[in-house]
């Protein structure tokens, strides 16, 4: 059956590390028959994160307050789930991911840290006929997503812009926004998946999301008065092409998402439709991997919908890596332009964010992955401050780097 493997779900597989060295801990479910019809396999993956970092951000030193330019970082997460068939075929299962709810005030006892629940979803499937999910989980734009340098075969780091290195050391107010869909806005939230299989190599998948609100346990707001930057009815569509052309690796994706904002009650709707497109490529040859990204489209920072009268976004992200037996080297570009904050008549600048990352990684045995990390980042707005989060002459510029060191322990 493995020629029935789902391309979005293979996508997964390597979802932490590299390629065959680290194995997933949380990822879409890959129809095998390994299982015996009749039974099922229970698992618990975990790990432990542990780095070492400085850093240099604008707002380091403001208003008496100064952060340490060094300083640890760590965490920890559990991936239970499990795994069966039946004995007509049908296979089953649920996975989900716990994290720790680390505390980011200054001063704060840690004993006042708590668990949560990022992702939790179950499926049916049949490796003829695809996979069904229903739960909090990604959606197709993510799973047929490729070309972003930042998990599975085209990892070089923690993670780039979108590992956990720069939430330790850099406030937020000097992040660059990272909109290339690994983000919880669009991973955390509920949704019905299709998973297709792959037909010679071309598989997609399609997603709706009837709420924004991670679990919807309470009625989705449809108009409120003033709206709000939040998305409704939410539907994506995911594509994916993979090949081997002699020793030349390819792999294409492509998508599409589309939602309603929540409508202003008290006059005309406040935000737009969101439109939003995404493509990526990657070639690999001889353990050398580049290509790219792009998001495009109406919506406003990482997935919002946009005020009437903003301007459309756009950003690409260009990569690569080279793998080498049990090491990685690589980096990755990225530059994305939103609107940012808005207000009517318009007295802001449009956003640009601008981040670099390079970094190397290296598992030392199976269960344990060693990284260096370096990122460059940069935020502007025109009469924007981002220290005070208003309209402002100053700080309307941010810029951040962080170099760390640090590890992987898991299971």
């Amino acid at each position: 059956m493995r020629h029935y493997f789902l391309a979005g779900a293979a996508a997964l597989t390597a979802a932490f590390g590299l390629a065959g060295a680290a194995r997933a801990q949380v990822s879409s479910p890959v129809l095998t028959g390994h299982i015996s019809p009749g039974s099922i396999v229970v698992r618990l993956g975990g790990r432990v994160s542990f780095f070492a970092g400085v850093s240099s951000f604008t707002g380091q030193s403001n208003n008496g307050t100064k952060d340490a330019g060094f300083n640890f970082g760590s965490y920890y997460r559990l991936y239970p789930g499990f795994d069966g068939v039946a004995a007509n075929g049908l296979q089953y299962g649920a996975q989900a991911e716990i994290r720790e709810n680390a505390s980011a005030s200054p001063g704060t006892n840690p004993g006042g840290e708590t668990l949560y629940v990022l992702r939790e979803f179950g499926y049916l499937g049949l490796p003829k006929a695809g996979v069904v999910r229903v739960g909090q989980q990604e959606g197709a734009l993510y799973l047929f997503d490729t070309g972003r340098f930042e998990s599975g075969p085209e990892a070089f780091d923690d993670g780039g812009w979108n590992g956990d290195i720069q939430a330790f050391f850099v406030n937020a107010s000097a992040r660059p926004v990272y909109p290339f869909t690994w983000n919880n806005n669009l991973r955390a939230t509920d949704k019905i998946d299709y998973v297709s299989p792959a037909w010679a190599g071309l598989s997609f998948g399609l997603s709706f999301e009837p709420n924004q609100a991670n679990g919807n346990y309470a009625p989705s707001v449809v108009s409120q008065p003033g709206g709000a930057d939040l998305r409704r009815n939410t539907l994506e569509v995911g594509v994916r092409y993979q090949t081997t052309v002699d020793a030349l690796g390819i792999n294409l994706s492509g998508g599409y998402l589309t939602a309603a904002p929540i409508a202003n009650s008290s006059g005309a709707n406040k935000y737009q439709t969101m439109s939003v497109g995404s493509v990526g490529a990657t070639l690999t040859y001889a353990g050398l991997t580049f290509g790219g990204n792009a998001k495009f489209g109406n919506m406003n920072g990482l997935y919002e919908p946009n005020p009437v009268g903003a301007k459309n976004a756009a950003g690409f992200l260009a990569g690569a890596v080279y793998t080498v037996g049990p090491l990685s080297v690589g980096g990755s570009y990225f530059l994305y332009d939103d609107q940012g904050s808005y207000s009517k008549p318009a007295v802001l600048g449009q956003e640009q964010n601008i981040g670099v990352a390079a970094g190397a990684t290296y598992i030392l045995v199976p269960g344990v992955k060693l990284y260096a990390s370096y990122l460059y980042g940069t935020r502007h707005q025109g009469g924007f401050n981002y220290l005070t989060n208003a309209p402002g002459a100053a700080y309307n510029n941010t810029q951040a780097q962080v170099f760390a060191l640090g590890t992987w322990l898991y299971w």
